[in-house]
């Protein structure tokens, strides 16, 4: 059975675009947040401010996911088509910004991409947040949406992804979630193996 999970593959980048929109914005909404951060990428003079930046639009695309589930909770998807049309408008809206904003069908809600960290890693390796860009974005943890199915290839990216992260980072805040999910996965994988050994 499919099971939608928040940290699981990465997904397409998408270009910033700035022009405005004509659609007309729900008055909870505001893209405000989404607008500043995009100028400060365009007037960015240094790799570092660009990157803090980067970083910066992704968590308003965050912020503004989250206001689209309160503005509209009865949202539903047909092929690429989705309800209420004034939601699919202001999505576009926003995700041309440069950060994926989505209706994960899976998950039932809105949802913001990881676009924002992988540009801030693209800049910054070394960053002092390269840990929360490499935990959201190649880790997959702000994937706006995902479908895990638990298979070998799965599982085996998985570990390799979270050794690399502990690797790297063992003093973040995340590395113990890591190590959890680094056990967790081994020993899912050890029992599909198990299964698929002929008797």
């Amino acid at each position: 059975m499919k099971q939608p999970v928040r940290w699981f593959l990465c997904a397409i980048l998408v270009a910033p675009v700035f022009a405005q929109s004509s659609a007309p914005v729900n008055p909870r909404l505001s893209l405000r947040g989404l607008q500043h951060q995009a100028q400060r990428i365009a007037e960015a003079r240094t790799n570092q401010e660009r990157a803090q930046a980067w970083l910066a639009l992704n968590h308003e695309a965050v912020k503004f996911a989250e206001q689209m589930n309160r503005a509209f909770p009865n949202t539903s998807i047909r092929g690429d088509k989705i309800t209420p049309p004034e939601a699919q408008r202001l999505s576009e809206q926003a995700s041309s910004y440069g950060v994926r904003i989505d209706f994960c069908e899976p998950g039932g809600d809105w949802g913001a991409n990881n676009e924002g960290y992988f540009k801030y890693l693209e800049l910054w390796p070394d960053g002092p947040d390269a840990d929360l860009a490499t935990w959201m974005g190649p880790l997959g943890n702000q994937s706006f949406c995902g479908d895990f199915e638990g298979t070998v290839e799965e599982l085996q990216e998985i570990i390799r992804l979270n050794r690399q992260f502990i690797a790297k980072f063992p003093g973040s805040r995340f590395a113990s979630e890591a190590k959890q999910r680094l056990a967790d996965a081994q020993k899912m994988l050890a029992r599909e193996q198990q299964t698929e050994r002929p008797h």
